[in-house]
Protein backbone atom coordinates (compact mmCIF):
# COMPACT_ATOMS: atom_id res chain seq x y z
CA UNK A 1 0.00 0.00 0.00
CA UNK A 2 1.40 3.03 -0.81
CA UNK A 3 0.55 6.72 -0.32
CA UNK A 4 1.85 9.30 -1.94
CA UNK A 5 0.13 12.85 -1.42
CA UNK A 6 1.24 16.51 -2.25
CA UNK A 7 -0.19 17.90 1.26
CA UNK A 8 0.42 21.42 -1.00
CA UNK A 9 -2.41 20.35 -3.20
CA UNK A 10 -4.60 17.68 -2.39
CA UNK A 11 -7.45 18.27 -0.37
CA UNK A 12 -6.43 18.76 3.43
CA UNK A 13 -8.86 16.43 4.70
CA UNK A 14 -7.66 13.87 1.91
CA UNK A 15 -3.89 14.80 3.14
CA UNK A 16 -4.81 13.96 6.80
CA UNK A 17 -6.61 10.61 6.42
CA UNK A 18 -3.94 9.28 3.96
CA UNK A 19 -0.79 10.43 5.62
CA UNK A 20 -1.85 9.83 9.10
CA UNK A 21 -2.57 6.10 8.03
CA UNK A 22 0.96 4.62 7.50
CA UNK A 23 2.55 7.46 10.25
CA UNK A 24 0.01 6.11 12.72
CA UNK A 25 0.71 2.33 11.79
CA UNK A 26 4.00 3.02 11.26
CA UNK A 27 4.01 4.34 14.99
CA UNK A 28 1.70 1.42 15.84
CA UNK A 29 4.75 -0.97 14.76
CA UNK A 30 7.11 0.62 16.74
CA UNK A 31 4.72 0.45 19.87
CA UNK A 32 4.45 -3.41 19.31
CA UNK A 33 8.34 -3.54 19.58
CA UNK A 34 8.26 -1.96 23.06
CA UNK A 35 5.51 -4.14 23.77
CA UNK A 36 7.10 -7.26 22.50
CA UNK A 37 10.39 -6.54 24.50
CA UNK A 38 8.55 -5.97 27.76
CA UNK A 39 6.10 -8.82 27.16
CA UNK A 40 9.76 -11.71 26.77
CA UNK A 41 11.54 -9.90 29.17
CA UNK A 42 8.39 -10.35 31.86
CA UNK A 43 8.86 -14.08 31.53
CA UNK A 44 12.20 -13.22 33.77
CA UNK A 45 11.09 -11.49 36.66
CA UNK A 46 8.66 -8.43 37.42
CA UNK A 47 12.07 -6.54 38.37
CA UNK A 48 13.16 -7.12 34.73
CA UNK A 49 9.94 -5.15 33.42
CA UNK A 50 11.24 -1.97 35.80
CA UNK A 51 14.86 -2.76 34.47
CA UNK A 52 13.58 -2.27 30.60
CA UNK A 53 11.59 0.41 30.80
CA UNK A 54 13.85 2.68 32.98
CA UNK A 55 17.16 1.49 31.20
CA UNK A 56 15.21 2.30 28.11
CA UNK A 57 14.66 5.96 29.29
CA UNK A 58 18.14 6.16 29.95
CA UNK A 59 18.66 5.62 26.69
CA UNK A 60 15.63 7.76 24.75
CA UNK A 61 17.33 10.57 27.62
CA UNK A 62 20.76 10.72 24.94
CA UNK A 63 18.65 9.33 22.07
CA UNK A 64 16.86 12.98 22.31
CA UNK A 65 19.54 14.34 20.50
CA UNK A 66 18.57 12.23 17.57
CA UNK A 67 15.29 13.52 17.54
CA UNK A 68 16.40 17.05 17.89
CA UNK A 69 18.85 16.41 15.05
CA UNK A 70 15.79 14.46 12.76
CA UNK A 71 13.21 17.07 13.78
CA UNK A 72 15.49 19.69 12.35
CA UNK A 73 16.45 18.21 9.31
CA UNK A 74 12.70 17.15 8.63
CA UNK A 75 11.73 20.41 9.34
CA UNK A 76 14.04 21.63 6.76
CA UNK A 77 13.35 18.98 4.23
CA UNK A 78 9.49 19.35 4.52
CA UNK A 79 10.15 23.04 3.61
CA UNK A 80 12.05 22.81 1.11
CA UNK A 81 10.34 19.82 -0.82
CA UNK A 82 7.64 22.08 -0.08
CA UNK A 83 9.28 24.45 -2.25
CA UNK A 84 10.60 22.35 -5.16
CA UNK A 85 14.46 22.86 -3.77
CA UNK A 86 15.41 19.50 -3.92
CA UNK A 87 19.24 19.69 -4.05
CA UNK A 88 19.36 21.79 -1.01
CA UNK A 89 17.13 18.72 1.00
CA UNK A 90 19.60 16.39 -0.36
CA UNK A 91 22.77 18.04 0.84
CA UNK A 92 21.28 19.32 3.92
CA UNK A 93 20.22 15.64 5.02
CA UNK A 94 23.81 14.71 4.10
CA UNK A 95 25.39 17.15 6.60
CA UNK A 96 22.53 15.49 9.29
CA UNK A 97 24.00 12.29 8.27
CA UNK A 98 27.49 13.08 8.98
CA UNK A 99 26.35 15.38 12.54
CA UNK A 100 24.44 12.14 13.61
CA UNK A 101 27.76 9.84 13.06
CA UNK A 102 30.05 11.98 15.67
CA UNK A 103 27.32 12.72 18.38
CA UNK A 104 26.13 8.93 18.33
CA UNK A 105 29.63 7.28 18.40
CA UNK A 106 30.15 10.39 21.49
CA UNK A 107 27.10 9.08 23.66
CA UNK A 108 28.09 5.30 23.39
CA UNK A 109 30.90 5.95 24.94
CA UNK A 110 29.77 8.12 27.79
CA UNK A 111 27.07 6.01 28.38
CA UNK A 112 29.12 3.02 28.79
CA UNK A 113 31.65 4.42 30.69
CA UNK A 114 28.81 6.00 33.51
CA UNK A 115 27.11 3.38 32.96
CA UNK A 116 26.63 2.12 36.80
CA UNK A 117 26.58 5.58 38.03
CA UNK A 118 24.06 6.45 35.80
CA UNK A 119 21.59 3.75 37.09
CA UNK A 120 22.45 4.31 40.55
CA UNK A 121 21.96 8.06 40.36
CA UNK A 122 18.09 7.27 39.35
CA UNK A 123 17.40 5.43 42.55
CA UNK A 124 17.66 1.39 40.78
CA UNK A 125 18.04 -0.80 43.71
CA UNK A 126 18.98 -4.99 43.84
CA UNK A 127 17.71 -7.20 40.94
CA UNK A 128 16.01 -4.19 39.17
CA UNK A 129 19.41 -2.50 38.94
CA UNK A 130 21.08 -5.63 38.14
CA UNK A 131 18.46 -6.27 35.04
CA UNK A 132 19.01 -2.36 34.10
CA UNK A 133 22.99 -2.63 34.07
CA UNK A 134 22.66 -5.61 31.75
CA UNK A 135 20.39 -4.58 28.73
CA UNK A 136 21.71 -0.79 28.88
CA UNK A 137 25.46 -2.48 28.72
CA UNK A 138 24.34 -3.94 25.00
CA UNK A 139 21.79 -1.09 24.19
CA UNK A 140 24.45 1.86 23.96
CA UNK A 141 26.37 0.24 22.12
CA UNK A 142 23.41 0.43 19.09
CA UNK A 143 22.82 4.23 19.63
CA UNK A 144 24.42 4.83 16.06
CA UNK A 145 22.07 2.86 14.72
CA UNK A 146 19.10 4.24 16.45
CA UNK A 147 20.12 8.06 15.37
CA UNK A 148 20.20 6.67 12.18
CA UNK A 149 17.17 5.27 12.08
CA UNK A 150 15.51 8.60 14.00
CA UNK A 151 16.73 10.73 10.99
CA UNK A 152 15.47 8.48 7.71
CA UNK A 153 12.44 7.92 9.12
CA UNK A 154 11.71 12.07 9.90
CA UNK A 155 13.24 12.66 5.86
CA UNK A 156 11.05 9.59 4.30
CA UNK A 157 7.83 11.26 6.14
CA UNK A 158 9.08 14.80 5.15
CA UNK A 159 9.55 13.62 1.48
CA UNK A 160 5.62 12.55 1.93
CA UNK A 161 6.72 9.17 2.28
CA UNK A 162 5.45 7.46 4.85
CA UNK A 163 4.09 4.20 3.92
CA UNK A 164 7.76 3.27 3.06
CA UNK A 165 8.55 4.67 6.23
CA UNK A 166 5.85 2.24 7.91
CA UNK A 167 7.16 -0.87 5.61
CA UNK A 168 10.32 -0.58 7.46
CA UNK A 169 8.73 -0.37 10.86
CA UNK A 170 6.70 -3.68 10.30
CA UNK A 171 9.46 -5.47 8.21
CA UNK A 172 11.93 -4.34 11.59
CA UNK A 173 9.43 -5.51 13.77
CA UNK A 174 8.48 -9.07 12.47
CA UNK A 175 12.35 -9.70 12.56
CA UNK A 176 12.37 -8.49 16.29
CA UNK A 177 9.29 -10.67 17.59
CA UNK A 178 11.55 -13.73 15.70
CA UNK A 179 14.78 -12.89 17.11
CA UNK A 180 13.68 -11.98 20.52
CA UNK A 181 12.74 -15.23 22.16
CA UNK A 182 15.66 -16.74 20.24
CA UNK A 183 18.26 -14.83 22.05
CA UNK A 184 16.79 -14.23 25.22
CA UNK A 185 15.45 -17.58 26.10
CA UNK A 186 17.13 -20.37 22.99
CA UNK A 187 20.55 -18.39 23.22
CA UNK A 188 20.48 -18.05 27.46
CA UNK A 189 21.26 -14.31 26.95
CA UNK A 190 18.27 -13.25 29.17
CA UNK A 191 17.23 -9.25 29.27
CA UNK A 192 20.55 -8.97 27.45
CA UNK A 193 18.90 -10.92 24.20
CA UNK A 194 16.05 -7.89 24.07
CA UNK A 195 18.83 -5.40 23.19
CA UNK A 196 20.80 -7.77 20.92
CA UNK A 197 17.24 -8.36 19.32
CA UNK A 198 16.62 -4.66 18.74
CA UNK A 199 19.73 -3.81 17.09
CA UNK A 200 20.09 -6.18 14.89
CA UNK A 201 16.60 -5.53 13.94
CA UNK A 202 17.08 -1.57 13.22
CA UNK A 203 20.24 -2.89 11.50
CA UNK A 204 18.41 -4.53 8.91
CA UNK A 205 15.75 -1.37 9.13
CA UNK A 206 18.21 1.36 8.06
CA UNK A 207 19.65 -1.38 5.42
CA UNK A 208 16.10 -1.04 3.92
CA UNK A 209 15.83 3.04 4.97
CA UNK A 210 18.65 3.81 2.40
CA UNK A 211 16.94 1.64 -0.55
CA UNK A 212 13.56 3.40 -0.28
CA UNK A 213 15.98 6.60 -0.38
CA UNK A 214 17.65 6.11 -3.39
CA UNK A 215 14.83 4.49 -5.01
CA UNK A 216 12.88 8.22 -4.64
CA UNK A 217 15.74 10.25 -6.01
CA UNK A 218 16.98 11.26 -2.46
CA UNK A 219 20.89 9.95 -2.07
CA UNK A 220 23.53 10.42 0.61
CA UNK A 221 26.02 13.55 -1.01
CA UNK A 222 28.82 11.96 0.97
CA UNK A 223 29.60 13.18 4.42
CA UNK A 224 29.34 16.92 4.43
CA UNK A 225 30.21 19.34 6.87
CA UNK A 226 29.01 22.75 6.09
CA UNK A 227 29.30 25.53 8.99
CA UNK A 228 26.06 27.06 7.97
CA UNK A 229 23.97 24.01 7.68
CA UNK A 230 25.06 22.02 10.83
CA UNK A 231 24.59 25.35 12.58
CA UNK A 232 21.12 25.52 11.10
CA UNK A 233 20.62 22.14 12.36
CA UNK A 234 22.09 22.43 15.91
CA UNK A 235 20.18 25.74 16.15
CA UNK A 236 16.88 24.29 15.56
CA UNK A 237 17.38 21.10 16.70
CA UNK A 238 18.90 22.22 19.96
CA UNK A 239 15.42 23.38 21.18
CA UNK A 240 13.83 19.75 19.82
CA UNK A 241 16.15 17.96 22.04
CA UNK A 242 15.63 19.83 25.17
CA UNK A 243 11.75 19.42 24.72
CA UNK A 244 12.45 15.18 25.07
CA UNK A 245 15.09 15.93 26.90
CA UNK A 246 13.15 17.41 29.68
CA UNK A 247 10.41 15.04 29.34
CA UNK A 248 12.76 11.90 29.47
CA UNK A 249 14.73 13.33 32.38
CA UNK A 250 11.27 14.49 34.10
CA UNK A 251 10.05 10.78 33.86
CA UNK A 252 13.73 9.57 35.55
CA UNK A 253 13.11 12.03 38.42
CA UNK A 254 9.38 10.89 38.77
CA UNK A 255 11.12 6.59 38.87
CA UNK A 256 13.45 8.32 41.51
CA UNK A 257 10.87 9.75 43.63
CA UNK A 258 8.12 6.62 43.07
CA UNK A 259 11.43 4.08 43.91
CA UNK A 260 11.68 5.78 47.58
CA UNK A 261 8.07 4.67 47.92
CA UNK A 262 8.25 1.33 46.78
CA UNK A 263 10.66 -0.47 43.87
CA UNK A 264 7.07 -2.55 43.05
CA UNK A 265 5.50 0.88 41.69
CA UNK A 266 8.51 1.45 39.35
CA UNK A 267 7.33 -1.84 37.23
CA UNK A 268 3.98 -0.70 37.67
CA UNK A 269 4.32 2.25 36.23
CA UNK A 270 6.58 1.25 33.15
CA UNK A 271 4.37 -1.34 32.94
CA UNK A 272 1.44 1.39 32.38
CA UNK A 273 4.01 3.59 30.00
CA UNK A 274 4.31 0.86 28.09
CA UNK A 275 0.46 -0.23 27.46
CA UNK A 276 -0.20 3.61 26.69
CA UNK A 277 2.41 3.54 23.95
CA UNK A 278 -0.65 2.33 22.06
CA UNK A 279 -1.80 5.64 21.83
CA UNK A 280 1.17 7.59 22.63
CA UNK A 281 2.28 6.49 19.17
CA UNK A 282 -0.69 6.97 17.26
CA UNK A 283 -0.57 10.44 18.73
CA UNK A 284 3.07 10.57 17.56
CA UNK A 285 1.47 9.72 14.14
CA UNK A 286 -1.04 12.12 13.17
CA UNK A 287 1.92 14.93 15.00
CA UNK A 288 4.05 13.64 12.20
CA UNK A 289 1.05 14.68 9.77
CA UNK A 290 0.48 18.04 10.94
CA UNK A 291 4.14 18.52 10.74
CA UNK A 292 4.22 17.38 7.26
CA UNK A 293 1.21 18.71 5.87
CA UNK A 294 2.02 21.98 7.56
CA UNK A 295 5.68 22.56 7.01
CA UNK A 296 5.10 21.65 3.51
CA UNK A 297 2.18 24.41 3.24
CA UNK A 298 4.76 26.81 4.67
CA UNK A 299 7.27 26.05 2.70
CA UNK A 300 5.13 27.09 -0.43
CA UNK A 301 3.33 30.09 1.55
CA UNK A 302 -0.12 28.89 1.67
CA UNK A 303 -1.44 30.40 4.76
CA UNK A 304 -4.91 29.31 5.00
CA UNK A 305 -3.90 25.02 4.16
CA UNK A 306 -1.74 26.01 7.18
CA UNK A 307 -4.24 26.90 9.64
CA UNK A 308 -7.38 24.04 8.38
CA UNK A 309 -4.73 21.41 8.02
CA UNK A 310 -3.16 22.14 12.04
CA UNK A 311 -7.29 22.36 13.24
CA UNK A 312 -8.53 19.28 11.29
CA UNK A 313 -5.74 17.17 12.46
CA UNK A 314 -6.20 18.55 16.46
CA UNK A 315 -10.06 17.48 15.38
CA UNK A 316 -9.34 13.81 14.61
CA UNK A 317 -7.17 12.78 16.89
CA UNK A 318 -9.44 14.21 19.50
CA UNK A 319 -12.28 12.29 18.32
CA UNK A 320 -10.54 8.48 17.30
CA UNK A 321 -7.91 8.96 19.77
CA UNK A 322 -10.12 10.06 22.99
CA UNK A 323 -12.32 7.29 21.88
CA UNK A 324 -9.48 4.90 22.29
CA UNK A 325 -8.50 6.17 25.12
CA UNK A 326 -11.40 5.11 26.92
CA UNK A 327 -11.56 1.62 25.26
CA UNK A 328 -8.09 1.01 27.03
CA UNK A 329 -8.90 1.72 30.28
CA UNK A 330 -11.92 0.07 30.08
CA UNK A 331 -9.39 -3.33 29.62
CA UNK A 332 -6.86 -2.29 32.06
CA UNK A 333 -7.70 -5.94 33.80
CA UNK A 334 -6.93 -7.72 30.39
CA UNK A 335 -3.84 -5.96 29.25
CA UNK A 336 -2.58 -5.70 32.29
CA UNK A 337 -2.83 -9.46 33.47
CA UNK A 338 -0.28 -9.42 29.67
CA UNK A 339 2.66 -8.49 31.63
CA UNK A 340 2.15 -8.30 35.58
CA UNK A 341 1.42 -11.49 37.16
CA UNK A 342 1.95 -10.16 40.79
CA UNK A 343 -1.40 -8.57 42.15
CA UNK A 344 0.21 -5.71 44.38
CA UNK A 345 2.04 -4.50 41.20
CA UNK A 346 -0.89 -5.16 39.33
CA UNK A 347 -3.56 -2.75 41.77
CA UNK A 348 -0.80 -0.02 41.66
CA UNK A 349 -0.83 -0.31 37.86
CA UNK A 350 -4.77 0.48 37.94
CA UNK A 351 -4.25 3.35 39.86
CA UNK A 352 -1.92 4.74 37.84
CA UNK A 353 -4.12 3.69 34.14
CA UNK A 354 -6.82 5.95 35.79
CA UNK A 355 -5.03 9.10 36.15
CA UNK A 356 -3.88 8.43 32.82
CA UNK A 357 -6.93 7.96 30.92
CA UNK A 358 -8.49 10.87 32.70
CA UNK A 359 -6.09 13.38 31.30
CA UNK A 360 -4.89 11.67 27.95
CA UNK A 361 -7.31 14.23 25.66
CA UNK A 362 -4.71 16.99 27.32
CA UNK A 363 -2.20 14.73 26.04
CA UNK A 364 -3.28 14.30 22.17
CA UNK A 365 -3.54 18.18 21.88
CA UNK A 366 -0.45 19.30 23.81
CA UNK A 367 1.52 16.51 21.52
CA UNK A 368 -0.07 17.80 18.35
CA UNK A 369 0.10 21.32 19.34
CA UNK A 370 3.64 21.17 19.82
CA UNK A 371 5.08 19.83 16.77
CA UNK A 372 2.90 22.55 14.95
CA UNK A 373 4.89 24.98 16.31
CA UNK A 374 8.09 23.14 15.26
CA UNK A 375 6.50 23.24 11.59
CA UNK A 376 5.93 26.25 11.77
CA UNK A 377 9.93 27.03 12.91
CA UNK A 378 9.09 27.43 16.57
CA UNK A 379 11.10 24.89 18.21
CA UNK A 380 12.28 27.44 21.50
CA UNK A 381 9.18 27.65 22.97
CA UNK A 382 7.87 24.35 23.29
CA UNK A 383 10.69 22.85 24.86
CA UNK A 384 10.63 25.66 27.49
CA UNK A 385 7.06 24.81 27.73
CA UNK A 386 8.54 21.38 29.03
CA UNK A 387 11.24 22.58 30.87
CA UNK A 388 9.15 25.01 33.07
CA UNK A 389 5.95 22.71 33.19
CA UNK A 390 7.70 19.38 33.96
CA UNK A 391 10.42 20.20 36.12
CA UNK A 392 9.26 23.92 38.16
CA UNK A 393 5.29 22.69 38.09
CA UNK A 394 5.35 18.33 38.30
CA UNK A 395 8.04 17.55 39.50
CA UNK A 396 7.83 19.74 43.32
CA UNK A 397 3.96 18.73 42.66
CA UNK A 398 4.11 14.89 42.86
CA UNK A 399 7.21 14.97 45.57
CA UNK A 400 4.86 16.86 48.26
CA UNK A 401 1.76 15.12 46.92
CA UNK A 402 3.53 11.58 47.08
CA UNK A 403 4.08 13.12 50.80
CA UNK A 404 0.51 12.96 51.62
CA UNK A 405 -0.70 10.15 49.31
CA UNK A 406 2.01 8.26 48.45
CA UNK A 407 2.21 7.10 44.83
CA UNK A 408 -1.17 8.15 44.20
CA UNK A 409 -0.31 11.60 44.11
CA UNK A 410 2.95 11.03 41.90
CA UNK A 411 -0.24 10.32 39.30
CA UNK A 412 -2.18 12.91 40.11
CA UNK A 413 0.93 15.33 39.45
CA UNK A 414 1.59 13.62 35.94
CA UNK A 415 -2.45 14.19 35.50
CA UNK A 416 -2.38 17.88 36.49
CA UNK A 417 0.37 19.05 34.25
CA UNK A 418 -0.76 17.35 31.29
CA UNK A 419 -3.52 19.94 31.50
CA UNK A 420 -1.49 22.65 32.14
CA UNK A 421 0.92 21.72 29.21
CA UNK A 422 -2.28 21.44 26.82
CA UNK A 423 -3.13 25.40 27.44
CA UNK A 424 0.16 26.44 27.20
CA UNK A 425 1.29 24.41 23.79
CA UNK A 426 -2.44 24.96 22.32
CA UNK A 427 -2.00 28.79 22.91
CA UNK A 428 1.37 28.46 21.33
CA UNK A 429 0.66 26.97 18.39
CA UNK A 430 -2.29 29.41 17.98
CA UNK A 431 -0.04 32.14 18.05
CA UNK A 432 2.24 30.82 15.93
CA UNK A 433 -0.67 30.30 12.93
CA UNK A 434 -1.49 34.32 13.45
CA UNK A 435 1.89 35.03 12.93
CA UNK A 436 2.67 33.20 9.63
CA UNK A 437 -1.00 34.05 8.52
CA UNK A 438 0.23 37.73 8.99
CA UNK A 439 3.48 37.56 7.31
CA UNK A 440 1.63 35.95 4.22
CA UNK A 441 -0.94 38.92 4.28
CA UNK A 442 2.55 41.19 4.04
CA UNK A 443 3.90 39.28 1.86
Amino acid sequence: MKFNIDPTKEPILKSVVFLSIPMMLEMGAQNILNLVDIYFVSKISYYAIGALVTSSMVAVLFLSVSVGISTATGMYTATYWGAKKYKRAKFLYSNSLALTFAVALVFSAVVLFFLNDILTLIGLKDKTLLFARQYLSISAAGFLLNFVLSLNNATLRSLSLPSLSLRVMILTNLLNIILDPFFIFYLGFGIKGAAVSSIVSIFFGIMLQFRFLYSNNFYFMGFRFNIEIIKKIVKKGFFSTLHLFFRISSMLVLVKVIGILSQSAISAYGTVIRVYQILLFMVFGLANTAFVIVGQNFGAKFTDRVKKGAFLTITIALVFIGSLNFVIYFSRDFLLSLFIKNEQVKAIAKNVMLFYALSYPFVIVSTISSRISMALHDTKRPSMVNLFNLWFFQIPLAYFLSLKFSENGVWAAIAVSNATAFILNFSIMYLNIKRVQNEGKKS
